[in-house]
């Protein structure tokens, strides 16, 4: 399976050694990575830092792959990104008052790459499920190893 896990599941990982391991150990998924996850793991306060550190690790540990998020003015970094198609679902994915454009283009990269998010964030999940974007929670994603 393609697995891509939005940013508030590295929290997670890193905090249960068990979870790491069993994830590291199951060679039936590749796992995804945008910049945009990577940008949210560094931005984490220095307050913090052996918590970012520790994210970063993740990434090592589960051979993160990178992939890239759609050109958007503004939040994507160029040479990171690529010019949406015309089935892209970036702005389907926005809200309205446009607080989730991370999230919007996790889930944009994650319909284009056919990976399944793993995430907690019920809003989120919702609204990849309605474009036919898998979306497994953390427990399920575990459970199911």
């Amino acid at each position: 399976m393609r697995i891509m896990f939005d940013t508030n599941a590295f929290d997670r990982i890193q905090s249960s050694a068990e979870d790491l391991e069993r994830i590291v150990a199951n060679d039936e998924n590749e796992y995804f990575i945008t910049s945009i996850q990577i940008e949210e793991i560094s931005n984490i306060p220095d307050a913090r830092k052996e918590q970012r550190a520790k994210n970063l690790l993740v990434l090592c540990k589960i051979r993160a792959q990178l992939v890239y998020v759609p050109a958007v003015l503004g939040h994507a970094r160029l040479g990171w990104c690529v010019i949406s198609s015309e089935d892209d679902i970036y702005n389907d994915l926005l809200k309205s008052t446009r607080s989730n454009v991370n999230d919007a283009m996790i889930g944009s990269t994650a319909k284009r790459e056919q990976c399944t998010i793993v995430t907690d964030d019920v809003d989120f999940a919702n609204r990849l499920r309605k474009h036919n974007v898998l979306t497994l929670t953390y427990e399920a994603f575990i459970r199911d190893l």
